[in-house]
């Protein structure tokens, strides 16, 4: 049978069958009669036969399906098309609750300029099927993620490396803007690792691990997962690292290794409630597998740390120069940056050995080398080449950065007062900087330096002399 408008009208306004489609989920619009018939599910969201006379102003969609609920209204209003189905969460008339509710409307008569006069429509409730389809692929998400996690974790021994992949597949499963590993260090948490920090930001950043008002110190406490989702009111002493970022919501994953605390992993969100029971569950299975790989990789860096490392000063030695320090180099390269090298000696160490004895020598190494490190970038990196001999790397500086670099250094450390009011002795250094090529090596730049180093040495030391190619240098007289 074929349906048209008076057919439609005169079913929706027969009153002994107005009870009967009341209590269906069709509805129905006569724009050109001013007359409507909404039905049981509109009803029960508060929408009456006269509010579907206005439905385009009346029906509230939510934001992110406002767009297809309007390109579905103006092909109906172009006339493109008389029947359409489609689903969207449409709100409550008094905008306390959402519904995900498919329609399903026809056009069942247009007026002259074809504008629709009357519209008939079937609804459902499909709330409960598409927030369990979004349960499902949310938990499909979850699975995939924990299982490229557990698989992540395991491929490096690097502690960046596990860090960073273990944020990477945190971070499709779980909302947050920063994150940071932080160990247990003598009674305090130290971040040894961070993301979505600036450079820089996190260096020597550590706090109590007990005795202050800081959702961490409770998760190291109870050895449980913690959640807050009102960070400033719950923990008004909340300590972060850098007060440009105001976390309101925080989950704190304490860290446990062979049944003893560790450290804390720690997700920061600037949303107020942004975390759940559900999250808390998802990493409740994860804390075992992250806490392994995070000690694992951090025992394999602090190993790799100490075959970098000089023992007498804290510095780099050669091998960290062979290790890290092509690595320094070749990022140059990718990046077509200059890096600078200093190559630092210190004037008649031998003297001072034979006048103090080597116990005097030995401090006067280390002193030296504290002065190098504060005086310098995190990003740089020094090295004690051999003996009395220093190299520093200087990412990013030209030459006459690098000369400035090198005479802050020289100035410094013939002021430094030692032991009984000696002051250190002094140092020449050699300097060469420029953007490395693909077929450039670094023990070329030092050669360089080294030979930069000679020249100073011959001028009569206490001084800085950058290589060239020609004998015009810049120097300090």
């Amino acid at each position: 049978m074929k349906i048209d408008s008076s057919t439609v009208r005169a079913l929706f306004v027969d009153s002994s069958l107005s009870v009967f489609f009341a209590e269906t989920d069709l509805f129905y619009i006569d724009f050109q009669a001013k007359t409507a018939r909404s039905c049981f599910t509109l009803r029960s969201l508060g929408y009456e036969d006269e509010d579907l006379l206005d439905i385009i102003h009346t029906f509230s969609v939510q934001e992110t399906d406002k767009e297809r609920a309007d390109l579905l209204i103006h092909r109906f209003m172009a006339n493109e098309t008389d029947s359409a189905m489609d689903a969207f969460r449409l709100a409550s008339k008094d905008g306390s609750s959402y519904h995900w509710i498919r329609f399903s409307t026809k056009v069942v008569s247009r007026d002259a300029e074809g504008q629709p006069q009357a519209i008939i429509g079937h609804v459902l409730d499909v709330d409960d099927l598409i927030t369990s389809q979004e349960e499902i692929r949310s938990r499909l998400v979850e699975i995939d993620a924990m299982r490229e996690l557990i698989t992540a974790i395991n491929k490096s021994l690097d502690f960046g490396e596990t860090f960073s992949r273990i944020i990477e597949q945190l971070h499709r499963i779980i909302p947050f803007e920063r994150a940071s590993a932080q160990a247990l260090e003598n009674d305090r948490l130290a971040i040894v690792a961070g993301f979505g920090y600036m450079e820089g930001e996190l260096d020597g950043f550590t706090f109590p691990a007990h005795g202050i008002d800081n959702p961490a110190v409770r998760a190291l406490q109870e050895h449980k997962i913690i959640i807050c989702n009102n960070v400033p009111e719950e923990f008004p002493g909340f300590i972060g690292a850098s007060s440009d970022f105001v976390v309101l919501s925080w989950l704190g994953i304490p860290l446990i290794y062979e049944d003893k605390v560790i450290g804390l992993l720690a997700l920061d969100n600037k949303e107020r409630n942004a975390y759940n029971d559900q999250h808390v569950r998802i990493v409740s299975s994860l804390a075992d597998y992250i806490a392994i790989a995070l000690e694992h990789a951090r025992k394999h860096q602090l190993v790799t740390y100490q075959a970098m490392t000089d023992k007498l000063t804290g510095l780099a030695n050669r091998y960290g120069l062979e290790t890290h320090g092509m690595e320094i180099f070749q990022r140059s390269i990718e990046q077509d940056q200059p890096i600078g090298v200093l190559m630092l000696d210190i004037d008649h160490f031998k003297q001072v050995n034979d006048a103090y004895g080597h116990a005097y020598g030995d401090l006067v190494l280390r002193s030296i080398s504290q002065v190098i490190r504060e005086q310098i970038r995190s990003r740089d990196y020094a090295i004690r080449y051999g003996g009395e001999e220093f190299v520093v790397l200087l990412p990013g500086l030209s030459a006459r950065e690098a000369l400035i670099v090198a005479e802050r250094l020289r100035i410094k450390i013939s002021q430094t007062v030692v032991e009984k009011e000696r002051k250190l002795p002094t140092i020449s250094i050699g300097i060469y900087a420029a953007v490395p090529g693909t077929l450039d090596i670094l023990h070329e730049f030092i050669r360089r330096a080294d030979l930069a180093l000679y020249t100073a040495k011959e001028a009569g030391r206490n001084r800085s002399r950058v290589w060239s190619t020609s004998p015009e240098f810049y120097v300090n007289e």
